[in-house]
């Protein structure tokens, strides 16, 4: 597909004014340069190169982060359905109210129907759309007979045919080499699947293990489902990369969440999506929130993401602010969208803004140097390998008045 615009995708990018927070454990700096060329950070700091005509942007003392990596959405919503032959003006609007203007320059769908998906992801790299990066999963594996309910309720009785439920861990291997096939570079497995409301079926640990290798063995990353402890130790023991989830039956999975820190499995809270989609009632998250706090205690490595997509609520903000009120700094917070996301994907050229690593950057709308974690959901301009995808609407080249206060 031919790229809207005749014109390249600039690659060169010259910011100055920029307050560079390198990495999440290293001290914001004071305002200077920061150069992108050919998709790579050059400079950081110094003086301004004599390369006057330079694509600029002033940032006026903003904090520049490396760019934000949501580790858990999906393109399935409606509008996503005619991802190949839409307007790219209609498919731009959704991508820059979902993901852009929230800092997002790769994006991990875990289980997205590929017929719509992956036509996006090819838009994007074609540059007919300004997007973050996204990896796919494709059709998650569910355990045998074990559709989750919800997904029961909303999918056509014919489409269910497409969701594979190996019932071997033969079947298993064929299934992971079919999606690799078909372009997925991730693996998405419901260890643990809520089949009804109060009943949950653990996939057979056989073919979770068969999945998991066969997988590693195509280079591709495991994420799992897992529900509960029959889940989450079918996950644990097949040796998947991530946990998609906190555990959302919580009772009885310390020990477990112990055991996937100490393995170095990863984990995405998406703590916002169960109060919004399940119960905000103490009741029900206070022992989620345990689960996190447990992982955390024993050395726990966290992803950010939120299940937008499924989650109809796109703001970040409570899912930040839900990851600090379970004692992660933010700092921790930073990491889990810029560093952690980099290690996980085995990218030694992300996740920090330093010479060398990729032109990836999100700017924030502040000037103060001490933020506090929600703050990180204000952003003002997106770049992705040295191309601005996305500036905020009341972003502007002059200088803030000035510094918005921490909250």
């Amino acid at each position: 597909m031919p790229p809207a615009s005749s014109e390249p995708a600039p690659r060169d990018l010259l910011l100055t004014g920029a307050r560079v927070w390198s990495a999440p454990d290293a001290p914001v700096g004071e305002p200077g340069v920061l150069l992108v060329r050919d998709g790579v950070v050059q400079q950081v700091g110094g003086d301004v190169p004599p390369d006057a005509d330079l694509p600029r942007v002033d940032v006026g003392g903003r904090v520049v982060t490396a760019g934000f990596t949501n580790s858990h959405i999906h393109l399935s919503e409606r509008v996503w359905a005619r991802a190949r032959t839409a307007p790219a003006a209609a498919l731009q609007a959704e991508i820059d109210d979902m993901l852009l203007s929230r800092g997002v320059t790769t994006a991990l769908d875990l289980g997205s129907d590929p017929r719509h998906t992956l036509p996006v992801v090819q838009r994007i790299a074609s540059g007919e759309l300004r997007g973050p990066e996204i990896l796919v999963t494709g059709a998650t594996l569910m355990p045998r007979r074990g559709l989750p309910f919800y997904v029961r309720e909303a999918m056509p009785w014919y489409a269910r045919r497409w969701i594979p439920t190996p019932a071997s861990a033969v079947a298993a291997r064929r299934a992971v080499a079919v999606r690799h096939r078909r372009g997925v570079v991730l693996t998405k497995l419901f260890t643990g699947s809520l089949v009804e409301r109060d009943r949950v079926l653990a996939m057979d640990a056989d073919v979770a293990r068969a999945a998991v290798e066969e997988s590693h063995r195509r280079g591709l990353l495991v994420l799992a489902h897992p529900t509960d402890r029959a889940g989450t130790a079918v996950a644990v023991r097949a040796g998947v990369d991530a946990l998609a989830h906190v555990p959302s039956v919580a009772g009885g999975t310390a020990d477990l969440l112990r055991e996937a820190a100490d393995r170095g499995t990863r984990l995405i809270p998406t703590l916002h999506m169960f109060a919004a989609m399940v119960s905000p009632d103490d009741s029900f998250m206070e022992p989620v929130r345990d689960g996190l706090r447990v992982f955390l205690a024993a050395g726990g490595r966290v992803l950010f993401g939120t299940d937008v997509g499924y989650l109809t609520d796109r703001d970040v903000r409570p899912e930040l602010e839900a990851m600090a009120a379970c004692g992660m700094t933010t700092a921790d917070v930073l990491r889990s969208l810029t560093t952690e996301p980099a290690a996980f994907l085995s990218r030694s050229d992300a996740g920090e803004v330093r010479p060398g690593a990729r032109g990836d950057l999100t700017v924030l709308a502040h000037t103060v140097p001490d933020l506090a974690a929600g703050d990180l959901a204000d952003v003002d301009l997106v770049v992705r390998a040295g191309r601005v995808v996305h500036r905020a609407p009341a972003f502007s080249d002059e200088p803030p008045v000035t510094g918005r206060q921490v909250r």
